[in-house]
């Protein structure tokens, strides 16, 4: 026993002193260490977004939620690295060689080996965070998730798609502790509620899904992205208490706020759910920038916990986790101190044998300055741990108390909202109603006062009529009178007028009575509308030009077209170009389009006029004396309009001028945008931006990339088409009379507006400058909502019913 503590006691007073040393000596460098470490956290990121599929149908907003999220990352966040994988992004150059990022299966299984495979040592380190986001179709194959690229084959999906598994692997690889993954990617073919990814956990890694298995992960018109991806924007951008700063909270937001969008859109639900493993990471801090002090308590909560277990590696992890919010926090400075201590005195103590077991004698032959047991300052330390772990315990708990009331409270707040605003909205529908009956009876009077006037217009114009017809006409002629006449002229030129005179067995003027006249062609009744005549209409001359798939102008042609100005007021006129009838194939034809499109059906279309231009804000702001567009300019066209607006619109005008004024039907609009073409684009087979205003940054066919302006144009910028209607693809959507229906089947034949069903929701046709040039097709149909009127993409324009005359 001698000879054993002969060998322990000395290596023991090694180890003490140097644990003294340490704790007088090197705290100092312990803290440097801690504050380099708070200050290393670096944030990696990848976004990918696919529209455009070889082998399944195309998205509408994957491609623009992946961009929104980089540029989130980037410019917001401020990230570090940023890789974009979209079908136009920029290839990765820190390669050699540089690597493509249209989003392959070759591109980014390369891209993936390249970065987080075949290397040397980890590029990232376990305080960093990396983070990939997924917006595209996903997909369940053999109990495993897939990520589809765009060159994927859902019939060879084990050798063409990723798995989430392969994704994460790699991830982790990179050596950073805080590895964050967003699926959007539960979207079936076409409707994007197919077999749904999500059913698997991975290990070490936060995943956040955008709805549970075989739901559907929506997209939305109105905000040009997908429902989860437009929440997610919303989370990371907000600051202060209510910030999405850790995991848990985030979670929460998402499930709160999608269902809620979907519910305000009119679409099924969708619930977004999280998946960390292990469970301590739903606590992690995502946005140390948002987070704030409070945020920490949970994570040092955790870290005392696996301290307490001898996890020593995670515990350290953590509580470098909480200095890179709470940079100099003394309690993680602290801890890091102490798991070094222990991580020194571990090894050492398996091979000593309890401190009581050494008898006194053996006690008294220890080398001076030796103690047995742990030193005081040892114990305190402990103590105070102990003591932080009930109080982490405590505060955790009254949290959690503090949490459900809080809940209780805010959900009967939505509760008593909810309630009021069904009032409200009750109130305002009752309000509504009354003024649409209001201003029905109202259009009613005036209807009867114009035809009222109109009738007795007519009468005075057959009055005068008649009594023309009375003063021209003469009586037949005496033989005194023809020997008169016949002493005087030529006797041919008399001649042949006293026979047209003698042939007319009229009576003479004295005894001509209304009962006697015989009616004429011109005394039948006139229609109640102002007539216009061919003859009374001005003409102008413009160009048109085809385009084949490439963009490349194939065929040019000088056109005219008759109009007429409709005087506003103030020298604002509206132009009304004559729109001749005819009959066309509406829709698309199969394997074609949009099932939406479908049945391609003939419409037999009457002749109309319809406005030349989009309506302006000059225009807008005359009759309704008001002008709600976002971007402002007397000649761009009116946005941020409204259904019930536009209809407004074209009641006051109509008032204002005598002529009965409208918005066109969705059969008018097509045959209108389409002048006789049957191409996708009244261009062409497709179109640039040097033809119409949309977004650029995407392609229909081969031609190549254009401007993407961000905002509305002048009307009247480009070429019109064979009708002489300008702005028919693009610039903003134009709203049609028609209630929404999922398809073509029994649509009316005569072009009238489709008016059965609920008229929730209503047609808009044309695209916008922030449309994708599929959407801007002469065929491409869309819905909102009549009482929408927020959004910048949004106008009208009008037709007039004003019969002509030949």
């Amino acid at each position: 026993m001698d000879g054993l503590l002969k060998k322990i006691f000395p290596l023991q007073c090694l180890i003490r002193n140097e644990i003294l040393l340490l704790d007088k000596n090197n705290l100092a460098r312990e803290q440097d260490k801690a504050r380099e470490i708070s200050e290393m956290g670096r944030n990696w990121a990848i976004a990918i977004g696919i529209n455009i599929y070889e082998n399944l149908s195309s998205l509408k907003y994957a491609k623009r939620d992946a961009e929104a999220i980089a540029d989130w990352f980037g410019q917001d966040a401020k990230f570090d690295q940023v890789f974009l994988f979209t079908a136009d992004s920029p290839a990765i150059e820190q390669t050699n060689p540089p690597i493509p990022t249209s989003p392959t299966y070759g591109h980014l299984r390369r891209f993936l080996r390249a970065q987080f495979e075949n290397i040397e040592r980890p590029l990232l380190k376990p305080e960093d965070n990396l983070w990939f986001f997924f917006a595209g179709h996903g997909l369940r194959h053999r109990d495993k998730d897939y990520l589809m690229l765009c060159d994927s084959d859902p019939g060879d999906v084990e050798h063409t798609a990723i798995s989430v598994e392969y994704v994460t692997q790699r991830l982790r690889r990179s050596g950073a502790d805080n590895v964050v993954l967003f699926l959007d990617a539960c979207r079936d073919q076409g409707s994007r509620d197919g077999v749904g990814i999500g059913r698997e956990q991975h290990q070490g890694v936060i995943t956040f899904y955008s709805c549970t298995a075989n739901q559907k992960s929506w997209e939305f018109d109105e905000l040009q992205h997908g429902s989860f991806t437009y929440a997610l924007l919303e989370g990371l951008r907000i600051q202060g208490e209510a910030n999405c700063a850790t995991v848990e909270r985030l979670n929460q937001y998402l499930r709160h706020y999608v269902p809620r969008l979907n519910a305000r859109y009119g679409k099924d639900a969708q619930n977004p759910y999280l998946k960390a493993e292990p469970p301590y990471k739903m606590y992690f801090i995502l946005l140390e920038q948002s987070a704030t002090l409070k945020d920490v308590e949970p994570l040092k909560y955790q870290a005392s916990l696996a301290e307490n277990e001898s996890n020593l590696l995670l515990a350290e992890q953590l509580w470098i986790r909480i200095l890179a919010v709470s940079r100099g926090d003394l309690d993680a400075i602290k801890a890091i101190q102490r798991i070094a201590v222990k991580r020194i005195v571990k090894p050492q103590s398996l091979t000593q044998e309890p401190a009581s077991s050494t008898s006194e004698s053996e006690s008294a032959n220890l080398p001076r300055g030796v103690e047995v047991e742990t030193s005081e300052n040892e114990i305190r330390r402990e103590e105070q741990h102990q003591e932080n772990l009930e109080q982490f315990a405590a505060r955790r708990e009254a949290e959690a108390i503090e949490q459900r009331e809080q809940e209780k409270i805010r959900q009967q707040q939505q509760e008593e909202a909810e309630r009021l605003r069904k009032r409200e909205a009750a109130k305002y529908q009752q309000e509504q109603e009354e003024q649409r009956t209001r201003q029905q009876k109202e259009a009613e009077r005036l209807q009867r006062k114009q035809e009222e006037t109109e009738r007795l217009q007519q009468q005075r114009k057959l009055q005068r009529r008649r009594r023309q017809e009375v003063i021209t006409t003469s009586a037949p002629i005496t033989r005194k009178q023809f020997l008169k006449w016949a002493g005087f002229g030529s006797a041919g030129l008399v001649t042949a007028f006293v026979i047209s005179e003698i042939v007319k067995d009229q009576p003479s003027t004295d005894n001509l009575t209304e009962s006697t006249k015989s009616p004429t062609p011109q005394s039948k009744p006139e229609s109640k509308t102002t007539h216009i005549s061919v003859d009374e209409l001005d003409a102008f001359k413009f160009e048109t030009v085809m385009v084949d798939q490439k963009g490349e102008i194939v065929e040019r042609a000088n056109k005219q077209a008759k109009f007429f100005k409709e005087d506003l007021g103030n020298s604002i006129n509206l132009e009304m170009v004559s729109i001749p009838g005819g009959k066309f194939m509406m829709g698309s034809p199969e394997g074609k389009g949009q099932d939406s499109e479908k049945p391609q059906h003939e419409v037999t279309v009457q002749p109309f006029f319809m406005g030349k231009f989009q309506i302006t804000q000059a225009q807008y702001q005359e009759v309704m004396n008001n002008n709600p567009s976002h971007f402002k300019g007397n000649d761009l066209p009116v946005e941020q309009v409204s259904w019930e607006d536009a209809v407004e619109f074209c009641q006051r005008i109509s008032e204002k001028t005598g002529n009965k004024y409208r918005l066109p039907t969705e059969a008018e609009w097509e045959y209108a945008c389409r002048a006789v073409t049957t191409t996708p684009f009244h261009f062409g087979e497709t179109i640039t931006t040097n033809l119409a205003n949309y977004d650029g940054n995407n392609t229909f066919a081969s031609e190549p990339q254009g401007e993407y302006r961000k905002q509305t144009t002048t009307v009247g910028s480009f070429t019109p088409n064979a009708f002489g209607l300008y702005d028919m693809h693009g610039n903003v959507w134009e709203w049609c009379q028609d209630n929404w229906h999922d398809n073509y089947e029994n649509a009316p034949k005569d072009g009238s507006a489709w008016l059965s069903g609920s008229g929730s929701k209503k047609v808009i046709r044309g695209g916008s400058w922030n449309s994708l040039p599929i959407d801007c097709r002469s065929a491409a149909r869309y819905f909102t909502y009549p009482e929408i009127a927020f959004n910048n993409a949004f106008g009208f324009r009008v037709v007039c019913m004003v019969p002509r005359i030949l």
